[in-house]
């Protein structure tokens, strides 16, 4: 063992708490993305009980992850108190640790393999880790001022990728005030209507669940929050089991356009970016639809599917289930879509290619940042290469 490193069992310093006093009524959610959030602000509806009489209760700094998707590493450190769902499980750190250092290190690929390997359920919807054999994992735990500095590392990262992911955001609405009012004439002057599942064939991404848990063979996959409105944001890529026939399914060209089929907005659903060469060669998940191309200019389909006009469509026909709005293939197929001149097409697609240099200059910030950050969270965590601490 390391200098000042030991060897402890989750269980010794993640102790259950079992509490439902409900000295504070906040109801929270966990997310895979933003870990735990206010419900509020979570963008799904709440669908929670109105007895909340068996919710938890979570303290300030408290971990909670989703018991029945720690498999995939569900999970958060509480910035406020609150109550939780009973679906998730809740434990106070204990002892020498770090709530944000365990942040990070419950979602380390590795020990996510040893929650797989302990959750249990007859298929994957029911598969959950339990308390009593989540606290049985080892885990290696650097001293305390070492998980501070650790954890001050790579937050560090993700609030500079963070930015670069702001000012990308911002570029890209500075520009499509002026495409809307192009594509409003172009709509005035089109020649006929047609529909998506006219111009692109469609194509509804890899279904998840334990048996794609990356192992002998993997692939990198993008997931809904990869797809961006506009952009692919390749900061943090996944990887799955790759299986025979898959890349020949599944695998995306440059210039396929991926489309949000589930969210927990309505406002996000339908979303759409066109892949570039750095993504090419990738798969992607069920939630997402690929359109490859027929005849239509795959620049402008994208702009069309992010227009107001698609919005509007999706609002007044999107569906939802627990929360979660979504949209079928068959909706997707059916949507409306202008025939316009190539010349009207080139023109609207000229407009917004006008941030593509900076685009990509964002874009790249961000992947040298994540690549950086990949590259030594693992050695981070393992200990192998240590943090220059004061004593």
């Amino acid at each position: 063992m390391r200098d000042g490193w030991r060897r402890v069992a989750l269980g010794e310093i993640l102790k259950l708490r079992s509490e439902r006093t409900h000295f504070a009524g906040t109801l929270l959610s966990v997310t895979a993305d933003r870990g735990v959030i206010r419900q509020s602000e979570s963008g799904r509806r709440d669908s929670s009980s109105a007895d909340k009489s068996l919710y938890w209760d979570v303290h300030s700094g408290d971990i909670v992850y989703n018991t029945m998707r720690m498999w995939q590493g569900v999970s958060g450190v509480a910035l406020e108190s609150g109550i939780v769902s009973p679906a998730y499980t809740v434990c106070e750190p204990t002892g020498d640790v770090s709530s944000s250092f365990l942040r990070w290190l419950l979602k380390e690929p590795r020990l996510v393999s040893k929650f797989l390997n302990r959750s249990q359920g007859l298929v994957s919807d029911t598969w959950n880790l339990k308390y009593s054999e989540f606290k049985k994992i080892q885990v290696s735990l650097p001293p305390l001022v070492e998980q501070r500095k650790i954890a001050e590392i790579l937050d560090d990262f993700d609030a500079q990728i963070s930015r670069e992911r702001n000012i990308l955001i911002k570029e890209l609405t500075a520009s499509r005030g002026i495409v809307a009012e192009l594509l409003c004439r172009a709509v005035k002057e089109a020649s006929r209507w047609s529909s998506i599942d006219s111009e692109f064939n469609i194509q509804a991404g890899v279904t998840m669940g334990p048996d794609r848990s990356p192992n002998s063979s993997t692939c990198g996959y993008l997931r809904v929050a990869n797809v961006q409105k506009g952009f692919i944001d390749s900061s943090e890529i996944t990887e799955l089991e790759m299986r025979d026939g898959d890349l020949e399914r599944w695998g995306l060209q440059a210039d396929d356009l991926l489309v949000v089929e589930g969210h927990a907005s309505p406002h996000e659903i339908g979303r759409c970016a066109r892949v570039d060469k750095g993504s090419a060669g990738l798969l992607y998940q069920n939630h997402l639809f690929r359109l490859r191309a027929i005849s239509m200019i795959p620049s402008f389909g994208e702009i069309w599917l992010n227009s107001q006009y698609a919005r509007s469509y999706w609002l007044k026909r999107c569906s939802t289930s627990s929360g979660l709005y979504t949209i079928n293939s068959k909706l997707l197929g059916s949507m409306p879509v202008p025939v316009v001149s190539k010349g009207w097409q080139d023109k609207i697609v000229a407009i917004g290619e006008k941030v593509e240099d900076s685009k990509d200059k964002s874009l790249q910030n961000i992947e040298k940042l994540q690549s950086l950050k990949l590259s030594i969270v693992n050695d981070l965590l393992s200990g192998s290469v240590r943090v220059p601490v004061a004593d």
